[in-house]
């Protein structure tokens, strides 16, 4: 091979695909851009959300409730997101003025059940005579809320409910107990304290090692994806192909430097998602977390930027390998997307499966391809370096490239796969290999 040829090819490639409006977004823009757009689109969704929450008012009743507790109900009506509306006691028929707070004259005709089911109310908090092992206390009582747990507005009825009614319970609870002369410590029973021995930094990093090697594994996917169906597939629906076979450097020289072309947009995809990650990562997940994301530090740690850096490179080098093979045989770019899309979900399906905590990167797991680069990629931001598993890691990943790149030899090396005179798809290929049907050494295609 000619390395001064593969260069000036190589350059070319990089130069024709800054032209190119799909490779420019989906390997450099996405990774570059998805999570500072994921970040205001989390929170004007959340924003949007919160603000249809609070907006609409609830309708709830509220049924037998004792004459002692009538404070109750004025706590209940003073909350500005409530409209309390009068109900009928359970087996009683409607009276013509039940309906207050909608409108004159109107009542209900069914059960309580019926009446938040139909969604005349939202929710209902019927108070019931308390059980016999509480009837000792006097003004004691029992809650039932009634809701539709399909209904967003019944759900959010309910909270608003338990809120309030939590509220009162306490402040009772504890203004009984002071006048029968029990202090607080007697009466609240067993306590449950929690103690977390993980710092805010490792929870962090457990949330992350979760997310991340997903993520990357997509990102150098996507990044290698539509350069290596435009590079080949696409030039074919141009009919510039023939034109680049008939240039003076060796057929040998313009298929590598077209996979290099590709694993550098899919490196480059994945160092940007890396980046993008490290910096804006924070800023997602901490307020998605709401009050639990104060003690989560998500950050990625500097150490495992040049061990996460390296593994996206060998796996673009893989994906690259594998998808331009399944791109060799297209004529078009719509039939190069059908044929390279197996190929991307299986790279991403295997991720899936190896999101249990439990799975770690160890001498048996580094022998699976793109499973050891995800366990890798979790290790590394959790910090756990296992020398020997990430070597085999890496020799496992160069064999894996050694051996895609034998297969794209040899596929090219039947000239009419090259050409893109081939019929039929990569199964007729298959058919014909078992067939023995004659081919071309490459060195002859080559010259």
């Amino acid at each position: 091979m000619n390395l001064y040829e593969i260069r000036l090819l190589y350059i070319r490639e990089l130069r024709s695909a800054l032209r190119e409006r799909s490779i420019v977004i989906g390997s450099l823009l996405v990774p570059l851009l998805l999570y500072p757009v994921m970040l205001w689109l989390a929170f004007t969704a959340i924003t949007f959300l919160q603000g249809q929450g609070e907006r609409f008012v609830s309708r709830v009743a509220v049924v037998g409730l004792p004459a002692e507790h009538e404070a109750l109900r004025d706590e209940i009506a003073e909350v500005e997101s409530v409209e309390l509306v009068a109900a009928p006691a359970r087996g009683e028929a409607p009276s013509p003025g039940a309906g207050e707070g909608r409108g004159e004259g109107s009542g209900w005709a069914g059960t309580l059940e019926e009446a938040v089911v139909t969604g005349e109310v939202d929710a209902v908090a019927e108070f019931l005579p308390p059980q016999a092992s509480a009837d000792d206390l006097d003004g004691n009582f029992r809650v039932r809320l009634i809701f539709d747990s399909s209904e967003d507005r019944s759900v959010k009825a309910r909270q608003r409910l338990v809120e309030v009614v939590d509220t009162y319970r306490d402040r009772w609870i504890r203004r009984q107990a002071t006048d029968l002369g029990i202090e607080d410590r007697a009466w609240e029973g067993i306590r449950i304290e929690r103690l977390d021995l993980a710092t805010s930094d490792e929870r962090g990093a457990f949330v992350l090692g979760m997310m991340v090697p997903l993520l990357m594994i997509i990102m150098i996917a996507v990044g290698c994806f539509y350069p290596a169906v435009d590079t080949i597939a696409g030039e074919r629906e141009r009919s510039t192909w023939e034109t680049s076979l008939s240039l003076a450097p060796s057929r040998t020289a313009l298929l590598v430097s077209k996979y290099l072309y590709v694993a550098t947009l899919g490196g480059v995809a994945g160092l940007l998602n890396l980046a993008a990650m490290t910096l804006s990562m924070s800023a997602i997940l901490a307020p998605l977390m709401g009050d639990d994301g104060a003690g989560f530090e998500f950050r990625i740690p500097w150490a495992a930027m040049p061990l996460m850096a390296a593994a996206s490179v060998l796996l673009a080098l893989f994906i690259a390998a594998g998808m331009m093979v399944c791109a060799a045989f297209a004529r078009n770019f719509k039939e190069g997307q059908s044929m390279v899309g197996p190929f991307y979900m299986l790279c991403i399906v295997p991720v899936l499966f190896v999101q249990s905590p439990d799975l770690t990167l160890n001498l048996r797991t580094a022998l699976i391809p793109i499973v050891n680069v995800a366990l890798l990629f979790r290790e590394a931001i959790t910090g756990v370096f296992d020398v020997p598993a990430i070597a085999l890691t890496f020799a496992v990943e160069g064999l894996t490239i050694a051996a895609c790149l034998a297969v794209a030899r040899f596929v090219l090396g039947f000239e009419d796969v090259v050409t893109g005179t081939h019929q039929g798809g990569i199964g007729k290929f298959l058919g014909r290999i078992r067939g023995r049907a004659p081919r071309r050494p490459m060195r002859e295609i080559a010259s």
